[in-house]
Protein backbone atom coordinates (compact mmCIF):
# COMPACT_ATOMS: atom_id res chain seq x y z
CA UNK A 1 0.00 0.00 0.00
CA UNK A 2 1.28 3.45 -0.93
CA UNK A 3 0.35 6.42 1.28
CA UNK A 4 1.35 10.05 1.52
CA UNK A 5 0.55 13.19 3.52
CA UNK A 6 -1.33 13.53 6.81
CA UNK A 7 -4.72 12.06 7.61
CA UNK A 8 -7.74 14.15 6.64
CA UNK A 9 -8.71 14.73 10.28
CA UNK A 10 -5.26 16.09 11.05
CA UNK A 11 -5.39 18.39 8.07
CA UNK A 12 -8.84 19.73 8.95
CA UNK A 13 -7.78 20.39 12.53
CA UNK A 14 -4.59 22.10 11.39
CA UNK A 15 -6.56 24.28 9.00
CA UNK A 16 -8.66 25.56 11.91
CA UNK A 17 -5.66 26.29 14.13
CA UNK A 18 -3.06 27.68 11.75
CA UNK A 19 -2.89 30.37 9.05
CA UNK A 20 -3.61 29.05 5.57
CA UNK A 21 -0.51 27.59 3.89
CA UNK A 22 0.28 28.40 0.25
CA UNK A 23 -1.63 26.12 -2.13
CA UNK A 24 0.59 23.61 -3.91
CA UNK A 25 0.38 23.99 -7.66
CA UNK A 26 1.32 20.37 -8.25
CA UNK A 27 2.80 17.32 -6.59
CA UNK A 28 4.52 14.64 -8.70
CA UNK A 29 4.80 11.37 -6.80
CA UNK A 30 6.44 8.28 -8.37
CA UNK A 31 4.76 4.96 -7.58
CA UNK A 32 5.92 1.39 -8.06
CA UNK A 33 4.62 -2.08 -7.30
CA UNK A 34 6.05 -4.58 -4.86
CA UNK A 35 8.11 -7.36 -6.44
CA UNK A 36 5.76 -9.84 -8.10
CA UNK A 37 2.71 -7.59 -7.69
CA UNK A 38 0.65 -6.14 -10.55
CA UNK A 39 -0.98 -3.36 -8.54
CA UNK A 40 -1.03 -1.20 -5.43
CA UNK A 41 -3.26 1.07 -3.38
CA UNK A 42 -2.62 4.78 -2.90
CA UNK A 43 -4.07 6.76 0.00
CA UNK A 44 -3.85 10.53 0.03
CA UNK A 45 -5.53 13.90 0.46
CA UNK A 46 -5.96 16.90 -1.78
CA UNK A 47 -7.12 20.44 -1.15
CA UNK A 48 -8.66 23.21 -3.26
CA UNK A 49 -7.06 23.76 -6.63
CA UNK A 50 -4.11 21.47 -6.07
CA UNK A 51 -3.55 18.57 -8.39
CA UNK A 52 -1.37 15.53 -7.74
CA UNK A 53 0.29 13.36 -10.39
CA UNK A 54 1.04 9.74 -9.45
CA UNK A 55 3.54 8.58 -12.05
CA UNK A 56 4.41 5.04 -13.11
CA UNK A 57 6.17 3.54 -16.09
CA UNK A 58 4.40 1.08 -18.38
CA UNK A 59 4.65 -0.38 -21.89
CA UNK A 60 2.52 0.20 -24.94
CA UNK A 61 -0.35 -2.29 -25.05
CA UNK A 62 -0.51 -2.83 -21.29
CA UNK A 63 -3.89 -2.29 -19.64
CA UNK A 64 -4.07 0.21 -16.77
CA UNK A 65 -7.00 -0.20 -14.38
CA UNK A 66 -7.62 2.67 -11.95
CA UNK A 67 -10.46 3.35 -9.51
CA UNK A 68 -10.81 6.19 -6.98
CA UNK A 69 -12.91 6.18 -3.83
CA UNK A 70 -13.47 9.21 -1.55
CA UNK A 71 -12.73 8.23 2.05
CA UNK A 72 -13.43 11.53 3.90
CA UNK A 73 -14.10 15.20 3.22
CA UNK A 74 -15.11 18.48 4.80
CA UNK A 75 -16.91 19.40 1.57
CA UNK A 76 -18.84 17.53 -1.13
CA UNK A 77 -16.11 15.01 -2.04
CA UNK A 78 -15.91 15.90 -5.74
CA UNK A 79 -12.55 14.27 -6.49
CA UNK A 80 -11.67 13.01 -9.96
CA UNK A 81 -8.66 11.66 -11.84
CA UNK A 82 -7.34 11.77 -15.41
CA UNK A 83 -4.86 9.40 -17.07
CA UNK A 84 -2.26 11.35 -19.04
CA UNK A 85 1.22 11.04 -20.52
CA UNK A 86 3.43 12.36 -17.71
CA UNK A 87 4.25 16.03 -18.21
CA UNK A 88 1.15 16.77 -20.28
CA UNK A 89 -2.10 18.43 -19.23
CA UNK A 90 -4.39 17.07 -21.97
CA UNK A 91 -4.55 14.42 -24.64
CA UNK A 92 -4.79 11.37 -22.36
CA UNK A 93 -7.07 8.35 -22.82
CA UNK A 94 -9.30 9.07 -19.80
CA UNK A 95 -10.88 12.22 -18.30
CA UNK A 96 -12.61 11.55 -15.00
CA UNK A 97 -15.06 14.42 -14.75
CA UNK A 98 -16.67 13.23 -18.01
CA UNK A 99 -17.39 9.87 -16.36
CA UNK A 100 -19.75 8.93 -13.54
CA UNK A 101 -18.06 6.05 -11.69
CA UNK A 102 -14.43 7.15 -11.09
CA UNK A 103 -13.17 3.95 -12.72
CA UNK A 104 -11.04 3.62 -15.85
CA UNK A 105 -9.67 0.65 -17.74
CA UNK A 106 -7.54 1.74 -20.69
CA UNK A 107 -5.04 0.17 -23.06
CA UNK A 108 -1.96 2.38 -23.09
CA UNK A 109 -1.19 3.56 -26.65
CA UNK A 110 2.53 4.14 -25.98
CA UNK A 111 5.25 3.19 -23.53
CA UNK A 112 6.86 5.50 -20.96
CA UNK A 113 5.77 7.43 -17.88
CA UNK A 114 2.03 7.78 -17.31
CA UNK A 115 0.39 10.05 -14.74
CA UNK A 116 -2.78 9.49 -12.71
CA UNK A 117 -3.77 13.09 -11.99
CA UNK A 118 -6.07 13.66 -9.00
CA UNK A 119 -7.95 16.96 -8.70
CA UNK A 120 -11.09 18.57 -7.28
CA UNK A 121 -13.92 20.40 -9.04
CA UNK A 122 -16.88 22.58 -8.13
CA UNK A 123 -17.25 24.10 -4.68
CA UNK A 124 -14.60 21.79 -3.18
CA UNK A 125 -12.00 23.34 -5.48
CA UNK A 126 -13.24 26.92 -5.26
CA UNK A 127 -13.71 26.93 -1.46
CA UNK A 128 -10.42 25.15 -0.70
CA UNK A 129 -12.06 22.03 0.77
CA UNK A 130 -10.03 18.93 1.66
CA UNK A 131 -10.83 15.45 0.31
CA UNK A 132 -9.29 12.16 1.35
CA UNK A 133 -9.21 9.35 -1.18
CA UNK A 134 -8.03 5.85 -1.92
CA UNK A 135 -6.87 4.76 -5.40
CA UNK A 136 -6.48 1.18 -6.59
CA UNK A 137 -4.21 0.93 -9.62
CA UNK A 138 -3.07 -2.17 -11.50
CA UNK A 139 -1.29 -2.97 -14.75
CA UNK A 140 -2.10 -6.05 -16.82
CA UNK A 141 0.08 -7.45 -19.54
CA UNK A 142 3.35 -8.02 -17.66
CA UNK A 143 5.27 -6.30 -14.89
CA UNK A 144 5.65 -2.53 -14.89
CA UNK A 145 8.88 -1.47 -16.59
CA UNK A 146 9.65 -5.14 -17.25
CA UNK A 147 11.33 -6.65 -20.29
CA UNK A 148 9.32 -9.25 -22.18
CA UNK A 149 7.97 -10.00 -25.62
CA UNK A 150 5.86 -7.27 -27.17
CA UNK A 151 2.14 -7.56 -26.58
CA UNK A 152 -0.39 -7.70 -29.37
CA UNK A 153 -2.01 -4.23 -29.54
CA UNK A 154 -5.74 -4.40 -28.95
CA UNK A 155 -7.58 -3.51 -32.14
CA UNK A 156 -11.08 -4.26 -33.40
CA UNK A 157 -9.94 -7.03 -35.78
CA UNK A 158 -7.26 -9.75 -35.66
CA UNK A 159 -6.12 -12.34 -38.20
CA UNK A 160 -5.30 -15.93 -37.24
CA UNK A 161 -1.72 -16.88 -38.21
CA UNK A 162 -0.75 -20.56 -38.05
CA UNK A 163 1.09 -22.93 -40.37
CA UNK A 164 -0.55 -23.51 -43.72
CA UNK A 165 -3.14 -26.24 -43.38
CA UNK A 166 -3.11 -25.98 -39.57
CA UNK A 167 -5.91 -24.72 -37.33
CA UNK A 168 -5.88 -22.91 -33.98
CA UNK A 169 -8.13 -23.92 -31.09
CA UNK A 170 -10.66 -21.48 -29.66
CA UNK A 171 -11.19 -22.13 -25.94
CA UNK A 172 -13.78 -21.29 -23.30
CA UNK A 173 -11.22 -19.39 -21.17
CA UNK A 174 -7.76 -17.79 -21.37
CA UNK A 175 -5.83 -20.98 -20.74
CA UNK A 176 -4.54 -23.98 -22.65
CA UNK A 177 -6.38 -26.11 -20.06
CA UNK A 178 -9.76 -24.58 -20.97
CA UNK A 179 -12.10 -26.65 -23.14
CA UNK A 180 -11.77 -26.17 -26.92
CA UNK A 181 -15.02 -25.15 -28.64
CA UNK A 182 -13.67 -25.28 -32.19
CA UNK A 183 -10.74 -24.24 -34.37
CA UNK A 184 -9.96 -21.51 -36.89
CA UNK A 185 -7.94 -21.79 -40.08
CA UNK A 186 -4.95 -19.66 -41.03
CA UNK A 187 -5.97 -16.25 -42.35
CA UNK A 188 -9.37 -16.15 -40.64
CA UNK A 189 -10.39 -12.60 -39.65
CA UNK A 190 -11.93 -12.36 -36.19
CA UNK A 191 -13.40 -9.54 -34.12
CA UNK A 192 -12.06 -8.40 -30.76
CA UNK A 193 -15.02 -9.52 -28.61
CA UNK A 194 -13.80 -8.65 -25.12
CA UNK A 195 -10.18 -7.53 -25.05
CA UNK A 196 -6.94 -9.30 -24.18
CA UNK A 197 -5.50 -10.38 -20.85
CA UNK A 198 -2.47 -12.08 -19.37
CA UNK A 199 -2.92 -15.62 -18.07
CA UNK A 200 -0.19 -18.09 -17.18
CA UNK A 201 2.46 -15.74 -18.53
CA UNK A 202 0.82 -15.54 -21.97
CA UNK A 203 -1.46 -13.01 -23.60
CA UNK A 204 -4.91 -14.31 -24.58
CA UNK A 205 -7.59 -12.49 -26.57
CA UNK A 206 -11.35 -12.91 -26.49
CA UNK A 207 -12.42 -13.17 -30.15
CA UNK A 208 -15.52 -13.78 -32.26
CA UNK A 209 -15.46 -15.08 -35.83
CA UNK A 210 -15.79 -18.11 -38.04
CA UNK A 211 -18.97 -19.06 -36.16
CA UNK A 212 -17.05 -19.26 -32.87
CA UNK A 213 -16.55 -17.09 -29.80
CA UNK A 214 -13.90 -17.70 -27.15
CA UNK A 215 -10.23 -17.26 -26.31
CA UNK A 216 -7.15 -17.65 -28.52
CA UNK A 217 -3.49 -17.29 -27.55
CA UNK A 218 -2.33 -13.91 -28.86
CA UNK A 219 0.85 -15.39 -30.33
CA UNK A 220 -1.35 -16.93 -33.04
CA UNK A 221 -3.01 -13.60 -33.85
CA UNK A 222 -1.79 -10.53 -35.70
CA UNK A 223 -3.20 -7.29 -37.03
CA UNK A 224 -4.29 -7.17 -40.68
CA UNK A 225 -1.23 -6.48 -42.78
CA UNK A 226 -0.81 -3.10 -44.49
CA UNK A 227 -2.17 -3.24 -48.00
CA UNK A 228 -4.56 -6.07 -47.23
CA UNK A 229 -8.04 -5.69 -48.80
CA UNK A 230 -9.50 -4.80 -45.41
CA UNK A 231 -7.15 -1.78 -45.12
CA UNK A 232 -8.50 1.10 -47.22
CA UNK A 233 -6.72 4.24 -48.33
CA UNK A 234 -6.50 7.04 -45.78
CA UNK A 235 -9.89 8.80 -45.97
CA UNK A 236 -9.78 12.40 -47.11
CA UNK A 237 -10.92 15.08 -44.69
CA UNK A 238 -14.62 15.83 -45.10
CA UNK A 239 -15.15 12.89 -47.47
CA UNK A 240 -18.29 10.77 -47.39
CA UNK A 241 -17.45 7.18 -46.41
CA UNK A 242 -19.34 3.91 -46.12
CA UNK A 243 -18.89 1.37 -43.34
CA UNK A 244 -17.84 -1.98 -44.87
CA UNK A 245 -16.20 -5.25 -43.83
CA UNK A 246 -18.24 -5.76 -40.65
CA UNK A 247 -19.66 -9.26 -40.11
CA UNK A 248 -23.38 -9.53 -40.87
CA UNK A 249 -24.15 -10.38 -37.24
CA UNK A 250 -21.84 -7.71 -35.78
CA UNK A 251 -21.40 -3.93 -35.55
CA UNK A 252 -18.50 -1.47 -35.74
CA UNK A 253 -17.80 0.18 -32.40
CA UNK A 254 -17.74 3.98 -32.29
CA UNK A 255 -15.39 5.13 -29.53
CA UNK A 256 -14.82 8.33 -27.56
CA UNK A 257 -11.23 8.61 -28.85
CA UNK A 258 -8.78 6.98 -31.27
CA UNK A 259 -7.93 3.46 -30.05
CA UNK A 260 -9.66 0.56 -28.34
CA UNK A 261 -8.67 1.89 -24.91
CA UNK A 262 -11.45 4.47 -25.24
CA UNK A 263 -15.02 3.71 -24.18
CA UNK A 264 -17.67 2.66 -26.72
CA UNK A 265 -20.21 5.43 -27.32
CA UNK A 266 -22.10 3.95 -30.28
CA UNK A 267 -22.18 1.36 -33.05
CA UNK A 268 -22.52 1.32 -36.85
CA UNK A 269 -23.61 -1.45 -39.21
CA UNK A 270 -22.45 -2.26 -42.72
CA UNK A 271 -23.61 0.27 -45.28
CA UNK A 272 -23.90 3.20 -42.88
CA UNK A 273 -22.69 6.46 -44.42
CA UNK A 274 -20.60 8.89 -42.39
CA UNK A 275 -18.44 11.97 -42.97
CA UNK A 276 -14.77 11.86 -41.93
CA UNK A 277 -13.45 14.83 -39.95
CA UNK A 278 -9.80 13.88 -39.31
CA UNK A 279 -7.63 10.78 -39.03
CA UNK A 280 -4.61 9.87 -36.92
CA UNK A 281 -2.54 6.84 -35.98
CA UNK A 282 -3.10 5.04 -32.69
CA UNK A 283 -0.60 2.24 -32.08
CA UNK A 284 -0.35 0.32 -35.32
CA UNK A 285 -3.80 1.26 -36.60
CA UNK A 286 -5.31 4.32 -38.19
CA UNK A 287 -8.45 5.83 -36.66
CA UNK A 288 -10.80 8.49 -38.02
CA UNK A 289 -13.15 10.85 -36.26
CA UNK A 290 -16.48 10.61 -38.06
CA UNK A 291 -19.77 12.47 -38.03
CA UNK A 292 -22.97 10.51 -38.43
CA UNK A 293 -25.65 11.72 -40.83
CA UNK A 294 -28.34 11.94 -38.18
CA UNK A 295 -30.31 14.88 -36.83
CA UNK A 296 -27.89 15.27 -33.89
CA UNK A 297 -24.77 14.74 -36.03
CA UNK A 298 -23.18 12.45 -33.40
CA UNK A 299 -19.38 12.18 -33.54
CA UNK A 300 -16.89 9.52 -32.52
CA UNK A 301 -13.84 7.53 -33.65
CA UNK A 302 -13.74 4.32 -35.70
CA UNK A 303 -10.98 2.16 -37.13
CA UNK A 304 -10.27 3.42 -40.67
CA UNK A 305 -9.97 -0.19 -41.81
CA UNK A 306 -13.78 -0.30 -42.03
CA UNK A 307 -14.27 2.87 -44.08
CA UNK A 308 -14.35 3.00 -47.87
CA UNK A 309 -15.04 5.95 -50.16
CA UNK A 310 -17.43 6.25 -53.05
CA UNK A 311 -20.52 7.09 -51.04
CA UNK A 312 -21.49 9.65 -53.67
CA UNK A 313 -23.77 12.56 -52.90
CA UNK A 314 -25.38 11.36 -49.71
CA UNK A 315 -28.47 13.25 -48.62
CA UNK A 316 -27.65 14.79 -45.27
CA UNK A 317 -30.36 15.81 -42.80
CA UNK A 318 -30.56 19.42 -41.53
CA UNK A 319 -27.64 20.48 -39.37
CA UNK A 320 -28.78 20.58 -35.73
CA UNK A 321 -27.43 22.24 -32.60
CA UNK A 322 -24.70 19.99 -31.19
CA UNK A 323 -21.69 19.82 -28.90
CA UNK A 324 -18.11 18.77 -29.68
CA UNK A 325 -15.48 17.77 -27.09
CA UNK A 326 -12.10 19.26 -28.02
CA UNK A 327 -9.21 16.81 -27.58
CA UNK A 328 -5.55 17.21 -28.48
CA UNK A 329 -3.40 14.43 -29.91
CA UNK A 330 -0.74 13.10 -27.46
CA UNK A 331 2.10 15.62 -27.27
CA UNK A 332 0.17 18.32 -29.12
CA UNK A 333 -0.85 21.69 -27.69
CA UNK A 334 -3.39 22.54 -30.38
CA UNK A 335 -5.90 21.18 -32.87
CA UNK A 336 -8.15 22.34 -35.72
CA UNK A 337 -11.71 21.50 -36.79
CA UNK A 338 -13.27 21.99 -40.21
CA UNK A 339 -16.99 22.09 -39.65
CA UNK A 340 -20.39 23.27 -40.81
CA UNK A 341 -23.23 24.89 -38.89
CA UNK A 342 -26.83 24.91 -40.03
CA UNK A 343 -29.06 27.97 -40.49
CA UNK A 344 -29.99 29.60 -37.19
CA UNK A 345 -28.04 26.87 -35.39
CA UNK A 346 -24.94 26.71 -33.19
CA UNK A 347 -22.05 24.34 -32.51
CA UNK A 348 -20.61 24.31 -28.98
CA UNK A 349 -16.96 23.29 -28.47
CA UNK A 350 -16.04 22.17 -24.93
CA UNK A 351 -12.40 22.42 -23.86
CA UNK A 352 -10.90 21.54 -20.46
CA UNK A 353 -8.32 24.06 -19.22
CA UNK A 354 -6.83 25.34 -15.97
CA UNK A 355 -6.70 28.71 -14.27
CA UNK A 356 -3.54 30.51 -15.45
CA UNK A 357 -3.21 28.73 -18.79
CA UNK A 358 -3.28 30.70 -22.06
CA UNK A 359 -5.99 29.89 -24.60
CA UNK A 360 -5.90 30.91 -28.24
CA UNK A 361 -8.43 30.26 -30.97
CA UNK A 362 -9.39 31.65 -34.33
CA UNK A 363 -12.49 31.30 -36.50
CA UNK A 364 -11.88 31.26 -40.25
CA UNK A 365 -15.21 31.81 -41.96
CA UNK A 366 -17.49 34.24 -43.71
CA UNK A 367 -18.35 37.37 -41.77
CA UNK A 368 -21.83 36.19 -40.83
CA UNK A 369 -20.75 33.74 -38.09
CA UNK A 370 -20.40 34.83 -34.45
CA UNK A 371 -18.65 33.24 -31.46
CA UNK A 372 -18.98 33.51 -27.68
CA UNK A 373 -16.55 32.11 -25.10
CA UNK A 374 -17.88 31.09 -21.67
CA UNK A 375 -16.08 30.35 -18.39
CA UNK A 376 -16.78 27.07 -16.54
CA UNK A 377 -19.19 28.96 -14.21
CA UNK A 378 -21.24 30.11 -17.24
CA UNK A 379 -20.11 33.73 -17.29
CA UNK A 380 -19.22 35.30 -20.64
CA UNK A 381 -15.46 35.68 -21.16
CA UNK A 382 -15.42 37.24 -24.65
CA UNK A 383 -17.29 37.33 -27.96
CA UNK A 384 -16.66 38.33 -31.55
CA UNK A 385 -16.63 37.22 -35.18
CA UNK A 386 -14.16 35.79 -37.69
CA UNK A 387 -12.13 39.02 -37.74
CA UNK A 388 -11.37 38.74 -34.01
CA UNK A 389 -8.85 36.16 -32.78
CA UNK A 390 -8.87 35.35 -29.07
CA UNK A 391 -5.63 35.17 -27.06
CA UNK A 392 -5.86 35.38 -23.29
CA UNK A 393 -5.06 33.92 -19.89
CA UNK A 394 -7.83 31.91 -18.26
CA UNK A 395 -8.91 32.60 -14.68
CA UNK A 396 -11.05 29.54 -13.96
CA UNK A 397 -10.38 25.78 -14.14
CA UNK A 398 -12.77 23.38 -15.83
CA UNK A 399 -14.74 23.04 -19.05
CA UNK A 400 -14.70 26.23 -21.14
CA UNK A 401 -17.33 26.54 -23.91
CA UNK A 402 -16.98 28.18 -27.30
CA UNK A 403 -20.28 28.67 -29.14
CA UNK A 404 -20.16 29.24 -32.91
CA UNK A 405 -23.52 30.62 -34.07
CA UNK A 406 -24.97 31.00 -37.55
CA UNK A 407 -27.69 33.69 -37.59
CA UNK A 408 -28.22 33.38 -41.35
CA UNK A 409 -30.73 31.32 -43.27
CA UNK A 410 -28.15 29.09 -45.02
CA UNK A 411 -25.54 26.53 -43.84
CA UNK A 412 -22.07 27.98 -43.28
CA UNK A 413 -18.70 26.17 -43.44
CA UNK A 414 -15.76 27.24 -41.28
CA UNK A 415 -12.45 26.26 -39.68
CA UNK A 416 -11.70 26.79 -35.99
CA UNK A 417 -8.31 26.22 -34.32
CA UNK A 418 -7.51 25.88 -30.61
CA UNK A 419 -4.25 26.17 -28.69
CA UNK A 420 -3.37 25.80 -24.98
CA UNK A 421 -0.10 26.61 -23.28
Amino acid sequence: MFSHRLSLAAIVCAALALPAAPVLAQDRIPISFSRGASGTQINGTIRGNEYIDYVLNARAGQVMDVSLRVTATNGSGTAYFNILPAGQDYGGPYTGHNDDDNHARVTLPSGGDWAIRVYLMGNDRDAGRTVGYSIDVSIEGGAVSGRSAALLPEEDVFVVRVSKGDRRNVRTGPSAQSRAVGALANGTSVANAGGCTMSGGQQWCNIRGGGLEGWVSARFLELPRPGAPAQPHRPEHGQMQTVTGVASNDVLNVRAGPGTGNRVIGALSNGTQVRTLRCENSGTAQWCEIEQLTDMRERGWVNARFLTGGAGQAQQPPLANRSVQVRFAPGASGTRFSDEVGPNMRVTYTLGARDGQFLTFGLNAGGVLRWRLFNPDGSLLDEGGPAKRYEGQLWQSGEHRLEVTNPSGAPQSYDVDFGIR
